[in-house]
């Protein structure tokens, strides 16, 4: 995490991701909210976000979900 240089305010972050391991098959939002296990999920209950936070769990149901074995 560091500062959006971009942002006069300094409210706003920036952060770098990077691909680890490509997913087998996509993953839908109409998938992620009809799966009652991520009903908690940020991505599910909050509007959409650039970047948002995913609990361990969440990931693991969703790697599942996109045919990956637990990592």
């Amino acid at each position: 995490y560091y500062p959006d240089h971009t942002d006069e305010t300094g409210k706003f972050g920036m952060v770098d991701v990077k691909a680890v391991e490509p997913l087998k098959k996509p993953v839908s939002l109409a998938q992620i909210k009809a799966d009652p296990r991520l009903a908690d999920m940020v991505l599910v209950n909050n509007s959409r976000l650039s970047v948002q936070p995913v609990a361990d769990a969440e990931w693991e149901i969703i790697r599942a979900l996109g045919g990956l074995a637990k990592g």
